[in-house]
């Protein structure tokens, strides 16, 4: 089903995979949370982003799927999606499950859809189409210090849930190193190839750290691909959570077995 929202499409050519980044456009939201936020703690109307979520899913025939959407907590923990939805007790668009303290879902079921929100922080996308499974990271400054990529992907390997030949990973928009300026005590938390000081200041490159993470992974380079949309340089396009001051909307990435 096409979609009438706009979005960053990725994996196009992989066969039984459906996967995009959000942008900011295409929902009902108004004000600094225009237009389609999609985070529910961003202090907007619960209903409004309930209702953004529920038209971003229906434009995908996403509708009769159970949302999975962690409670991010900047740490670097990943959680199993698994067994069959529960029936739609709650309001299309609320999220069926909400695991706690993870960053990263991932899931070998056709009847999910897993997404993460973000505003900055650097989302990551996983696909194995041979394995027949996918998974969605959420990674900030600290989940890129934790390696929450990089672990994420070992555990996906280690129980055999993917292979490393066949695991595809696309990185999404976020903060560009320009943007993203540290203090000092959180630069010497940072890896130092991926931090640098310019003029007194301190910055991460966190697309590079996580670029990083996956080649170590394992990944092939050729199955790795970069958004190079900066989230506080593209107002029209993106929330930023440092550009907006902190009110701001959510976009979210998305991934789901079809």
């Amino acid at each position: 089903m096409a979609s009438e929202i706009p979005l960053l499409p990725v994996f196009e050519n992989l066969p039984g995979i459906r996967a995009f980044f959000t942008t900011r456009k295409g929902g009902q939201s108004e004000g600094p949370y225009a237009s389609l936020n999609l985070g529910s703690f961003s202090g907007d109307d619960p209903e409004t982003v309930r209702q953004n979520w529920a038209r971003l899913l229906q434009s995908q025939g996403w509708g009769g799927h159970g949302l999975a959407l962690p409670r991010l907590c900047h740490g670097a923990a990943s959680a199993a999606i698994e067994g069959d939805p529960p029936l739609k007790a709650s309001p299309r668009g609320a999220p069926d499950l909400e695991p706690e303290g993870a960053d990263a879902v991932f899931t070998a079921s056709a009847k999910w859809v897993l997404a993460v929100t973000m505003a900055d922080c650097l989302p990551a996308l996983i696909a194995d189409p041979a394995m027949r499974c996918v998974a969605a990271v959420h990674a900030g400054w600290r989940g890129s210090r934790d390696e929450i990529l990089g672990r994420t992907l070992a555990r996906l390997f280690t129980e055999g849930r993917c292979r490393p030949e066949s695991t595809y990973v696309a990185l999404g928009p976020c903060l560009s190193a320009p943007a993203l300026e540290v203090s000092e005590d959180v630069a010497l938390l940072l890896p130092k190839r991926h931090t640098r000081l310019e003029a007194g200041r301190y910055y991460f490159d966190l697309r590079g750290a996580n670029r990083q993470q996956a080649l170590e992974a394992g990944v092939r380079a050729e199955n790795l691909t970069e958004s190079p949309v900066c989230t506080h340089e593209n107002a029209d396009l993106c929330f930023s959570y440092r550009r907006d001051g902190g009110a701001t909307g959510r976009m979210a990435a998305c991934i789901a077995l079809a």
